[in-house]
C-alpha cells in the first residue's frame, strides 16, 4: 500500500514502472556516476537494461497534505527552502506528496506563487532509503503553452517537448529568482514567449497537465510501462 492515505475526492492514479531499456545511451550516461557503471549499463541495455525498480504515479489531482503530515526530515527541508522563497517575494499555495507504493521512498514538494502572479516556485524533496536531494525550480507558463523554468536540479532524461529549461546545479532560491527574471525577459523581447498570469486554480491545473504530458511522451519512448494488475495486486492495490 502507499505509504499514507489521500483523502482527494475521485482522485484517479496511475501506476508504471521504469523500462531500461527505452533509456537512451545519452541519458545512462548522465545517470551513471562512473566509467564502469555506465559500462553495465550499456551491456545490460539489449537485455532489458538497468532501472531503479521503483513506482512512479500520474494523478488527476495534486495530493495535497500539510506540513505534519510529512516525514519531520521532509517537513524540515520543505518549510527551510520554502521559507527562502517567502523572502524573495513568493508564498505558500500548498504542499503535496507523491503516493508511492515503496515505504522506504518519499516525494514531497511545496509550491509557492510569485507575489505578482507571474511565476511560480517549487521545493522538490526526494528520499530513496538514506539518499535525499533537494531541488527548487522556479518558472512560469507562455502563451504559447511552453512551461519555461530555472533549476537547480541536474539533467537527467531528457525533457519533453514544451518545456524550456535553464539550469544552475546547486543555485539557492535567490540566485535562482534572479536567473529566471533575467531568462524570462530575454525570452519574451527575443523569442515572444510571454508569461501568462498565476492563480491557485491555474497553477493546480497546469502542474498536473505538465505531469501528465511528461508521464504519455516517456511511455511512447518506452520509458514508463503501466504496472500489470498483478504487479499492482502485490503491492495491495486493486487495478482498475
Amino acid at each position: 500500500m502507499p505509504r499514507r492515505s489521500y483523502n482527494i475526492p475521485e482522485m484517479t492514479i496511475t501506476y508504471y514502472k521504469i523500462r531500461g531499456r527505452g533509456i537512451s545511451l545519452r541519458e545512462y550516461r548522465r545517470l551513471c556516476p562512473d566509467p564502469l557503471s555506465f559500462l553495465v549499463a550499456v551491456l545490460a541495455r539489449p537485455f532489458g537494461g538497468i532501472a531503479p525498480a521503483w513506482s512512479v504515479p500520474v494523478l488527476d489531482h495534486i495530493p495535497e497534505v500539510e506540513l505534519d503530515e510529512l516525514p519531520k526530515a521532509a517537513a524540515r527541508a520543505l518549510d527551510r527552502h520554502a521559507g527562502r522563497f517567502e523572502d524573495e517575494g513568493y508564498r505558500v499555495l500548498f504542499h503535496y506528496e507523491l503516493p508511492l507504493l515503496e515505504r522506504e521512498r518519499v516525494t514531497a514538494g511545496t509550491v509557492l506563487l510569485s507575489n505578482d502572479s507571474w511565476s511560480m516556485a517549487q521545493v522538490l524533496y526526494l528520499k530513496n532509503v538514506e539518499e535525499t536531494q533537494v531541488g527548487l525550480t522556479v518558472g512560469c507558463w507562455c502563451e504559447d503553452s511552453t512551461y519555461a523554468t530555472v533549476t537547480g536540479r541536474r539533467l537527467e532524461l531528457d525533457p519533453p517537448p514544451g518545456n524550456r529549461i535553464e539550469r544552475y546545479i546547486g543555485a539557492s532560491a535567490g540566485e535562482l529568482v534572479d536567473h529566471f527574471l533575467q531568462h524570462a525577459a530575454e525570452w519574451d523581447r527575443k523569442e515572444g514567449m510571454r508569461a501568462i498570469k498565476l492563480d491557485d486554480p491555474t497553477v493546480r491545473r497546469l502542474l498536473v497537465e505538465v505531469e501528465q504530458q511528461a508521464a504519455q511522451f516517456y511511455v511512447n519512448r518506452g520509458v514508463l510501462v503501466r504496472m500489470t494488475a498483478q504487479e499492482l495486486a502485490r503491492q495491495g492495490i486493486e487495478a482498475d
